[in-house]
């Protein structure tokens, strides 16, 4: 899987949005791809390379299937906990 964390990375560093991406000549749409790590062509890495001058290694990287999926899993484990101690909580509340 290929993940854009080193893009995500760069755009802070230089107090820079997703949206900013769109000056480099990408439709509206792509910078969102960027951050959910959806499938890119070449020819817009190839503009957001030279919008940021960078090299590709420098706002992507690889990560073996089985090892992202993994981590996606386990994030959304988490995600689902904290949802519900936050309605939990949320019910607490409501009963005082």
């Amino acid at each position: 899987m290929i993940v854009y964390k080193k893009l995500e990375k760069i755009l802070q560093d230089r107090n820079m949005q997703w949206k900013s991406l769109c000056n480099a000549g990408i439709s509206v749409n792509m910078p969102a791809k960027f951050s959910k790590n959806k499938p890119m062509n070449t020819d817009i890495i190839n503009k957001v390379c030279e919008y940021l001058q960078v090299q590709p290694s420098e706002i992507m990287e690889w990560i073996p299937d089985e090892e992202y999926a993994k981590k996606s899993a386990e994030i959304a484990s988490i995600e689902q906990q904290i949802a519900e101690l936050q309605a939990k909580k949320e019910k607490l509340q409501n009963q005082n």
